[in-house]
């Protein structure tokens, strides 16, 4: 996928799906990830600047605030930094990371709480590509800017629980502290458990999911592989990113899962979903050991929507709502549609599984 233009450059970040609905406002999300930047990186920063002194010279100003403590891929600023500076030539960016006192206290000043913040000047609202922009932004609670709305979902103030300090200055590290109880990280290893969370309809979490064609062969039947699915519950129904037949769909896939579930059988359901979503569904079922009947009972009936229903209390339970991500060993997240990329983030967390060493 390239850009093409001003136009484009935020539109085209979203390389993932999320699982905000349509009708909501546009939301921008930082999974387009550079592997050569680092968390928070974004090359090194230009000369400061306050949040007039860009207006104040006429030209366009961005201020990054960050925290380098923090090293998920959503803290990785240096892919929105690039795609504002393609929208708004001639922009001029500095960064303030959490370390700083002025990065606090343009975090309190404009009435913000979580990390990392792109803060945009009157002067970049007037430039001709700001028109690309615009959709993504609101005012700041407080404050004369603009600032971008994304998944910021780091807290600075809180515990981070893996880096075995004591952040809060509680007396508690990482796991033992309260902030930490639901997180991801502090869930109970489970060694050789491989689960994908997509929604799908969504054409990452499809090639995902298509991917592990090679992938199970690869690593051999000891692997504990299970497919989730993301999506929203809405009172006594369910809406979801692409509308009710991937609900529906949801809705089948889970039913394969549970009347055949013995060696990954219901995969062959999906893979042959997967490559025409538009055919009528039960062309998938009914060959290859996939009882029509079976899945057609469970899907019209109540028993596929209480699968779904609590099929999705996980990915709301761990904060997942970008299809696809993979979880490892039951608490460790990383994401890769390329079999060699899934090999990868599974061997990482299980040396000495069979198939990792090829």
């Amino acid at each position: 996928m390239t850009l093409r233009g001003p136009s484009l450059a935020l539109v085209l970040a979203l390389l993932a799906c999320s699982s905000r609905s349509e009708e909501e406002e546009p939301v921008l999300t930082t999974t387009l990830h550079d592997p050569q930047a680092r968390a928070g990186g974004a090359g090194p920063p230009p000369p400061r600047l306050d949040d007039r002194s860009g207006a104040e010279r006429g030209r366009p100003a961005l201020i990054v605030l960050r925290d380098r403590r923090c090293t998920d891929r959503s803290c990785d600023t240096a892919p929105l930094v690039a795609r504002l500076r393609k929208a708004l030539p001639g922009l001029e960016v500095t960064f303030h990371d959490w370390s700083g006192k002025r990065c606090r206290e343009l975090l309190h000043r404009h009435g913000l709480t979580h990390l990392p913040v792109y803060l945009l000047d009157e002067a970049a609202a007037r430039q001709p590509g700001f028109r690309a922009v615009a959709p993504h932004t609101r005012r700041t609670p407080r404050g004369n800017m603009r600032y971008l709305k994304i998944e910021a979902s780091f807290d600075p103030r809180a515990e981070i629980c893996d880096n075995g300090k004591d952040d809060t200055g509680n007396g508690r590290v990482d796991c033992d502290d309260p902030d930490c109880a639901a997180k991801i990280v502090c869930r109970p290893e489970v060694p050789r458990r491989l689960e994908l969370f997509v929604m799908s309809r969504c054409p990452h979490g499809m090639k995902a999911l298509d991917a592990m064609s090679e992938v199970l062969g690869a690593l051999g039947p000891d692997l504990d592989f299970r497919v989730h699915y993301i999506a929203k519950v809405e009172g006594g129904g369910f809406s979801s990113l692409h509308g009710e037949p991937e609900v529906e769909e949801d809705i089948r896939e889970l039913c394969a899962m549970k009347h055949f579930g013995r060696r990954q059988r219901y995969m062959r359901y999906i893979w042959c979903r997967n490559r025409d979503m538009d055919r009528p569904w039960q062309r998938c079922a009914g060959r290859e050991g996939i009882a029509l009947e079976a899945i057609k009972r469970c899907s019209a009936g109540p028993e596929g929507r209480r699968l779904l229903r609590a099929d999705l209390a996980l990915a709301r339970k761990l904060g997942i709502n970008t299809s696809p991500t993979w979880l490892a060993n039951n608490r460790f997240t990383f994401h890769g549609t390329a079999p060699e990329a899934i090999r990868q983030g599974f061997c990482r967390r299980n040396r000495g599984h069979a198939g990792c060493d090829r």
